[in-house]
């Protein structure tokens, strides 16, 4: 009972993706999630999702609901809060809650987490109030403060123009002067009145008392530095793949993403990877489920074709 054609590891859309598809497919599959419930990022996702055909959702969780909604009527095999040990890539190999599983092929959906800045203040504040990592979900929260938001891709832009709406004063914060952000968006933000963009700079501490009181930046060229007084840090600085465990396994690219080719095949026999994990072009859901079918797909036609080979002899 504890060897799987397929053993997926994440619970989030590319997971889910995974083993609605190996099913369908009539492989044995597992999907563990290490967390207490499914959903990954979908989670996260406060805003409604209207970008995903066939369903428009309240949120990322009302998503997540539908996923799941579908899997328990499927009765589908997924186990949630697995403590994963000795995961060994090259025999497929895994202890989940102490209990050994063994498949015929992994696919690893462990996806991606909120990329942090790593200085003094950042977890502390995170905790006790101050530091935040999404204005969509927390805007309301600092409503009449004067805030700061640290990164230069869409979501800080995004992020800076939501919270202009509710707060005095916004200052953009970006160690470079180029912005890797949608030209509308940074036409806009640089148009609020509100927004004030410190460039050339980066952050280096979050201080304060109780809560979040001000933010140390060193400008890169001079290395001067620059106290801010705030409220409220923003932290959108991207996103890290959750790999860890995969390390000196599996080829990684500089960023630690998995290195997957079009059918997401990886460096490893009977590895794939799908989902944020493999850093897709579109970050996006459909872009996960996409990659938990061909996953799914191509394991059950390799086994097929394994298991004509073995007739022919």
């Amino acid at each position: 009972m504890n060897e799987f054609d397929a053993i997926i590891l994440g619970g989030g859309p590319a997971g889910i993706s995974s083993l609605l598809w190996a099913n369908s497919l009539g492989l044995r599959a597992v999907l563990l999630e290490t967390a207490a419930e499914l959903g990954g990022q979908l989670l996260h996702m406060v805003h409604r999702v209207i970008d995903y055909p066939g369903l428009i959702a309240d949120s990322g969780r009302h998503l997540r609901d539908e996923f799941e909604t579908q899997l328990r009527e499927l009765n589908l095999d997924y186990r949630l809060g697995c403590r994963l040990e000795n995961v060994n890539l090259a025999e497929r190999t895994l202890r989940c809650n102490d209990e050994p599983l063994t498949a015929q092929a992994f696919i690893l959906a462990t996806g991606a987490r909120k990329r942090r800045l790593g200085i003094p203040g950042e977890d502390r504040f995170a905790i006790s109030g101050g530091v935040s990592f999404s204005a969509t979900r927390d805007h309301s929260l600092y409503a009449g403060k004067n805030v700061c938001v640290i990164g230069g891709g869409d979501s800080a832009v995004e992020n800076s123009l939501i919270l202009s709406r509710v707060c005095p004063h916004v200052t953009l914060i970006h160690r470079s002067e180029t912005f890797r952000t949608r030209s509308e968006w940074l036409r806009q933000a640089r148009q609020t009145a509100n927004i004030m963009f410190l460039t050339g700079v980066q952050p280096i501490a979050i201080e304060g008392a109780e809560r979040v009181e001000r933010l140390i930046v060193e400008e890169i060229h001079s290395g001067k530095l620059r106290t801010i007084a705030t409220e409220g840090v923003f932290v959108r600085v991207g996103i890290a793949p959750n790999t860890e465990a995969f390390r000196g396994q599996i080829a990684l690219d500089e960023a630690g993403y998995i290195i997957a080719d079009q059918r997401q095949r990886t460096s490893a026999d009977w590895v794939y990877a799908a989902g944020d994990v493999c850093k897709p072009v579109c970050l996006s859901v459909a872009t996960a489920v996409g990659h938990g079918a061909i996953a799914a797909k191509d394991i059950a036609e390799t086994l097929r074709q394994q298991a004509k080979s073995k007739e022919r002899l």
